[in-house]
């Protein structure tokens, strides 16, 4: 844009300059060159992207100022104000190649990434269990194995990301990340899981245990399309592909970690969509695969909303 500004501005400065020689406007149109801008006798020449604009006078009457456009060939013709305005507008776009639009770009901790780069480096929310189903259980032993909302929590860091430019504008982008993420879910009363006859069952722990909870581990890879509005704006959605690294369950006190127990699914796959500014968004993630493996455990998907952040 700033390269049309000032092709525009040459060029009224050359009819100012036609004007005090009460002479005519040549504009003379080449492939050769980088850009750049000089001045040889008398005449000053611009050369924008490959395309060469050689601004001075040519012989005319006395009483008039025309605009002229000299072709490679030598030949010249008139041309109005606002077709030579056109011209080198079009002579400019021509050289930019769209092929530069579809460079995959790749960052690492957001170091390196382009504008339409919105994934943050660390996102942080809230998770929860929905469309549960606890009916293979017994009323109390359900109860025992629910889960509290208000302390649940979730994060996400995205180490690595890549950018794809849809169009030229880069309003469309493809995008995806990869790092980890950790979820919560902590036991509503005094309970933990223990894993016994192909299923997990509640145990009871004593009153003075605190924080029991169930902690899952996933290498979390999220996929979106980006639709960028304005500058800085933009509304992305997509999918997420998760796979479990490892499950623990934890309570204290005393201090206890189990591994491996709660039989989670091992591979994830969701919806994702997202609304902000830059790297500053919120989003919801949704979980179309049951948490527990089939057969083993309670029926519920993970869903988790928060906010993603660079710092």
């Amino acid at each position: 844009m700033k390269h049309i500004f000032l092709t525009l501005a040459l060029i009224l400065l050359s009819i100012g300059i036609a004007s005090a020689q009460q002479g005519d406007i040549v504009i003379h149109l080449d492939s050769d060159g980088s850009s750049a801008i000089s001045s040889s006798n008398g005449r000053l020449s611009l050369q924008l992207n490959g395309t060469r604009f050689e601004l001075g006078t040519k012989s005319a009457p006395q009483d008039s100022v025309a605009y002229y456009v000299k072709h490679k060939d030598g030949t010249m013709h008139q041309m109005s104000k606002e077709e030579l305005c056109r011209a080198a507008v079009e002579s400019h776009n021509s050289h930019v190649t769209p092929a530069k639009n579809q460079k995959v770009y790749l960052g690492f901790g957001g170091i390196g990434s382009p504008n339409i780069n919105h994934f943050a480096l660390l996102e942080m929310g809230i998770n929860t269990l929905a469309n549960t189903d606890y009916s293979m259980y017994p009323p109390e032993e359900a109860n025992a194995l629910m889960f509290s909302n208000f302390k649940a929590v979730n994060f996400n860091i995205n180490l690595m990301t890549m950018n794809i430019p849809l169009n030229p504008r880069r309003t469309l982008a493809f995008s995806m990340a990869f790092g980890f993420g950790m979820e919560n879910y902590t036991f509503a009363g005094n309970y933990t899981m223990e894993f016994r006859d192909g299923m997990v069952h509640a145990v009871a722990l004593d009153d003075n245990t605190k924080k029991s909870k169930l902690l899952a581990m996933y290498l979390h890879m999220p996929m979106t399309l980006d639709w960028n509005i304005g500058r800085n704006f933009f509304i992305s959605a997509g999918v997420n592909f998760d796979i479990l690294a490892n499950s623990q369950l934890k309570y204290k006190f005393p201090k206890t970690t189990i591994d491996g127990v709660a039989r989670l699914t091992p591979i994830q796959l969701g919806a994702t969509a997202r609304i902000g500014w830059k790297r500053l968004y919120g989003y919801v993630n949704y979980s179309f695969i049951e948490m527990f493996r089939a057969g083993t455990g309670p029926k519920a998907k993970r869903l988790s909303a928060g906010v993603g952040f660079w710092f």
